[in-house]
């Protein structure tokens, strides 16, 4: 059995479970029958990336897999660095060095990402440290605000313990959807 095929996605929330097969998403709560394999997922689900600035990329499964959340793309000089992970695996992206996450709700596929792309994953060690990121590697848990190539780190808590945000020239980096302030000028990735 290939790693795609023991790693089940949920439809509904594109929660990534490796190595287990649940009754309920231990995200969202939905049935396992609104389950897919990784192998079916990357199959059905392709990953898109559509650009935000000359440097910055949104990164999301087409179709729609269900509630699934943004990641985005930063290209600085010849590093690639993601903040969060697509639901979805695809073996098309160019390979990304560094996933950051803002919290452990946006996993996603990023243990199949750094198996094949050999990406460090950071994330702060609080959130490393809960229930549901317990099947997930890490090669850094940070507990420090940190400056990486110009990514700025900014750990805020609240929504998670370990919730971090990050700033990237004019471009604020949050979870969940996006809108452009025209009045500030400023980039918020919710």
């Amino acid at each position: 059995m290939t790693e795609l095929q023991k790693q089940f996605v949920c439809k509904k929330c594109g929660y990534n479970m490796i190595g287990q097969y649940f009754q309920f998403c231990p995200f969202c709560g939905s049935s396992n029958e609104n389950f897919i394999t990784a192998e079916e997922c990357s199959n059905e689900y392709n990953v898109v990336s559509s650009r935000i600035t000359d440097k910055v990329s949104r990164l999301y499964s087409y179709p729609s897999l269900g509630l699934e959340h943004f990641a985005y793309s930063i290209q600085i000089d010849n590093k690639r660095i993601w903040i969060d992970c697509p639901s979805t695996f695809s073996r098309d992206l160019e390979p990304m060095d560094k996933i950051l996450f803002t919290h452990h709700h946006f996993l996603g596929a990023s243990n199949l990402y750094r198996g094949y792309y050999t990406a460090f994953i950071w994330i702060h060690k609080r959130d490393a440290e809960h229930l549901i990121s317990s099947k997930h590697a890490f090669d850094k848990k940070f507990t420090q605000d940190f400056n990486l190539s110009g990514i700025e780190a900014f750990h805020i808590s609240g929504h998670t313990q370990g919730f971090t945000l990050y700033i990237f020239e004019n471009i604020i980096f949050i979870c969940y959807r996006n809108f452009y302030s025209i009045k500030k000028e400023v980039w918020y990735l919710f």
